[in-house]
């Protein structure tokens, strides 16, 4: 099988250049001498042409590529249109995927740092360890009692490893470079205890097309919202409620208002339309009937 591939850059790209031709045309309809003397309000067509039957015959001309013209505008706006499209489809679902990827805290080394913060922050008791342990190995033998005797405290020492380092500030703010020269930009926020609070992710491609989600977890840091906007601008205002066994329901509002409510079975199971019974992902009572026919006889 051939693999498919789709740069969605150059259909950004093709929109914008698209759109950039069609709004050529409408002045050249409207406010160019090719429109002034085409329409010949004024009548100075007759002057600058300087013959009856070419000042006809250009006003002809005008009239006729008028129309075309106009409709190729329209045509132009809209294959840009269609092109920008699918150029935005194709990104928010890779934006998604880059997004869902986790660049937020486990990516960034969230859990590593907290792990070597909470070893600097017990670096007193590791100096008295460290201290108990020097001196068990340079008097070994003096844990060595008759019975009735008390062996010294650093008898009981062990190796508490290596000293621990300040971790310096938590890793908050990342950034990738995708190779059209994109980035992929991911900020957190925590709270006191470094649990993250909102996480914004931003996606933004060379060709300048930008992918927007920010997340606010609850307290219970299961549940959360989630705030997007597309590359057309569009919106989505998911709120998710996930229970302690990983079940949940999820809300989805786009930016008209519209509501889908989704539920999941567990940890890692699918979310699943409400009233999507055939799984084509449209809820059965809005599915447009299948078009019936009368029969005509001949």
């Amino acid at each position: 099988m051939v693999d498919f591939a789709l740069d969605y850059t150059v259909l950004h790209t093709a929109r914008k250049d698209l759109h950039d031709l069609a709004d050529k045309i409408g002045p050249t309809l409207k406010s160019s001498d090719y429109a002034t003397l085409g329409n010949d309000e004024s009548g100075e067509a007759a002057d600058v042409f300087g013959d009856a039957q070419l000042t006809a015959a250009f006003s002809t001309l005008y009239y006729r590529s008028k129309h075309p013209m106009e409709k190729a505008e329209d045509d132009l706006r809209q294959l840009g249109d269609t092109f920008g499209a699918v150029a935005d489809g194709f990104f928010n679902m890779d934006a998604q995927i880059a997004e869902g990827a986790g660049i937020m805290s486990a990516d960034m080394g969230l859990s590593d740092w907290i792990g070597k913060h909470k070893a600097w922050e017990g670096h007193d008791q590791w100096v008295k360890d460290h201290d108990l342990w020097e001196q068990y190995q340079a008097n070994p033998d003096a844990c060595d009692v008759s019975d009735g005797q008390t062996a010294p405290d650093f008898c009981k020492a062990f190796d508490p490893g290596p000293e621990p380092k300040d971790p310096g500030p938590p890793p908050t703010d990342k950034t990738l470079t995708t190779a059209d020269g994109g980035t992929v930009h991911t900020q957190l926020t925590l709270d006191g205890d470094y649990n993250v609070v909102t996480e914004k992710t931003t996606v933004t491609t060379g060709a300048g097309q930008t992918y927007t989600s920010t997340t606010t977890y609850q307290d219970d840091h299961r549940s959360y919202v989630t705030d997007t906007t597309y590359a057309d601008n569009s919106t989505a205002h998911s709120d998710v409620h996930i229970n302690e066994d990983g079940s949940g329901t999820m809300t989805v509002t786009d930016g008209d208002g519209k509501k889908s409510d989704y539920t999941r079975t567990g940890t890692g199971a699918q979310w699943k339309l409400v009233g999507d019974e055939d799984g084509d992902g449209v809820v059965d009572s809005e599915e447009e009937p299948d078009p019936s026919y009368d029969y005509i006889g001949y």
